[in-house]
């Protein structure tokens, strides 16, 4: 499998923006998971924005992210010649939807962050082995960690709340 390392729009965007390299793993991780699912060679810029957004608000705004990572499509889709901001917007805020989406593009990318949050355990239909080329591309380098670490400062906070992001 061809594994993304690099790709101009979403380097532009997390440049933006101060993230840590761990969240530019997860972004190329899911990218290339996202690619595979599809089928894909190249990567369209809605795809590539999406995956640059998806989280961003994590870092913006904190936990309950999804707002602040989908006003942030709105306000970069033209500069980036995007003319379906509707489905980028769905493809960031639906991305941790339970139950399936219609849409190819944004179901795809719902299973593909799942794969990458869980590590791979959750495959999604990819061989094992396309996940370890990824992952050895763009190694996990403690998201998971992090994750759970603010996670746990949201839940303490806002305990009848604790996954805001998630949607029936």
């Amino acid at each position: 499998m061809t594994v993304v390392t690099t790709n101009g729009l979403i380097d532009e965007v997390l440049a933006r923006y101060e993230v840590p390299g761990n969240y530019r793993n997860h972004v190329y991780r899911g990218l290339n998971y996202q690619l595979k699912l599809l089928g894909l060679e190249e990567v369209p810029n809605d795809i590539a924005l999406a995956w640059a957004l998806h989280d961003i608000g994590l870092f913006t705004a904190g936990w309950d992210y999804l707002g602040p990572s989908v006003r942030l499509v709105d306000q970069l889709a033209g500069d980036y010649g995007i003319d379906d901001v509707a489905r980028v917007r769905q493809m960031v805020e639906l991305h941790h939807k339970l139950r399936p989406c219609r849409d190819t593009w944004v179901e795809s990318f719902r299973v593909a962050d799942r794969i990458d949050v869980s590590g791979g355990l959750l495959s999604g239909g990819l061989a094992r082995s396309a996940i370890k080329d990824v992952v050895a591309a763009h190694p996990y380098a403690g998201f998971h960690g992090f994750l759970a670490r603010t996670a746990a400062r949201w839940a303490v906070r806002h305990p009848l709340r604790p996954m805001p992001m998630m949607r029936w």
